[in-house]
């Protein structure tokens, strides 16, 4: 929305040792809220001078794909690129023997030679005391999954960020797989990547459980634990953050990422900012949500195209059962947050038969009548977040 920001600032004001990435969108953002690079940095910068914020802060080209993407991100402006790989990683089932290992012959035999007498049999003790060994299984399985990713995320480099000379931040982004990335891949990746002059800034892997957006946390706290603590260690030994993806609201695993990251690590929490506003909405104009709510459920199919999630339309309590004061209980169950969450862009994007917004410019003037009131729940919010991460 553009809107958040100012609350955000308050915030962080407090917590100077959090630095701040205000402007931050992907593509399928921008095309589902109907802004720009522009729109966005712009909304960004007002909100600094607005806060006498004086400490910096980032933008941040989310997601990219395309070179053209990328340049237009840089053209605006910004200061980190977030690289996403996900069209460049093949996926394999456990059953689909054949499939990967023709996927491996098919990479240059120069590129296999090189990369089984870097990998096969050779254990990599870490400086962080990680120990690592690939099987000639393993180097297989991780070259065919990500060869052609670590490729594409080189030509990205020295295309685009190696030339701006340190200017801009650079995240590789591996978590839109099939499967989580074990520590033994997010190595594989990253070793690769440094030996080729890479500088990265952040990198996400895919981590295991479940990311969902706008709820906690989904799956074994204790694997989690396991895991991350390794993949802290990958990082360390390369000198670069770990990245959350979908950050907002994974309060369960927030005391394990603050304790082995110590302050360094990037949590991405856009989405729950929407949210934010939704419960200014219901607490203001409890009839505008009412329309906004109808219409999610009615699009709700339309949206899973393009978020996945596990929100139940059949366990959200019926509209015309519950009074104004009991809206607000909705923001507080899993199945309407996450409906709520992943129909924004078609709520924004809503018009009538002539041409009118239903809902957008309705949205604007309510939030901008109560910027207060959504400041506090920002930083109430937000500042939930920072305080169980540590800082």
């Amino acid at each position: 929305l553009g809107l958040a920001s100012s609350g955000h600032l308050k915030l962080f004001k407090k917590h100077p040792a959090v630095r701040p990435v205000l402007a931050q969108q992907s593509i399928r953002e921008l095309n589902l809220t109907g802004r720009d690079y522009g729109q966005v940095l712009a909304d960004a910068v007002w909100a600094v001078f607005q806060e006498d914020y004086r400490l910096g802060f980032g933008a941040d080209g989310d997601h990219l794909k395309a070179l053209d993407d990328i340049k237009m991100a840089l053209d605006y402006g910004y200061t980190m690129i977030t690289l996403d790989c996900s069209e460049h990683i093949k996926n394999f089932s456990s059953e689909q023997n054949a499939e990967l290992e023709e996927t491996y012959r098919s990479l240059a035999e120069e590129e296999r030679v090189k990369l089984e007498k870097q990998f096969i049999g050779k254990t990599f003790n870490l400086k962080t005391g990680l120990r690592l060994t690939f099987t000639p299984e393993a180097l297989k399985r991780n070259a065919a999954i990500y060869q052609q990713a670590i490729n594409f995320a080189i030509m990205v480099f020295n295309q685009f960020i190696k030339p701006l000379q340190g200017k801009v931040d650079f995240e590789v982004s591996i978590d839109e797989t099939a499967t989580p990335t074990d520590p033994l891949s997010h190595f594989f990746v990253a070793e690769q990547l440094i030996e080729a002059g890479v500088k990265i800034n952040s990198m996400a892997p895919r981590f295991c459980g479940e990311f969902q957006k706008g709820i906690n946390y989904i799956g074994d706290l204790k694997q989690f634990e396991a895991e991350y603590v390794e993949h802290t260690k990958i990082a360390e030994h390369f000198g670069y953050k770990l990245s959350i993806h979908s950050g907002s609201d994974k309060f369960a695993v927030f005391p394990v990422i603050g304790r082995e990251s110590k302050g360094h690590v990037h949590v991405k929490t856009a989405g729950t900012n929407w949210l934010e506003a939704i419960k200014v909405i219901i607490a203001a104009e409890p009839g505008l949500y009412r329309e906004m709510h109808e219409f999610a459920l009615r699009h709700l199919e339309e949206a899973r195209k393009y978020y996945h999630i596990s929100g139940d339309p059949q366990r959200v309590p019926a509209l015309q059962d519950l009074s104004d004061q009991e809206l607000p209980k909705l923001m507080e169950e899993d199945d309407s947050r996450q409906i709520i969450h992943i129909t924004y862009g078609l709520i924004l994007l809503a018009k009538d038969q002539n041409g009118k917004y239903l809902f957008r410019d309705r949205i604007y003037e309510c939030l901008q009548r109560n910027e207060e009131l959504y400041n506090q729940f920002l930083e109430k919010h937000i500042g939930k977040h920072l305080e169980l991460l540590g800082f």
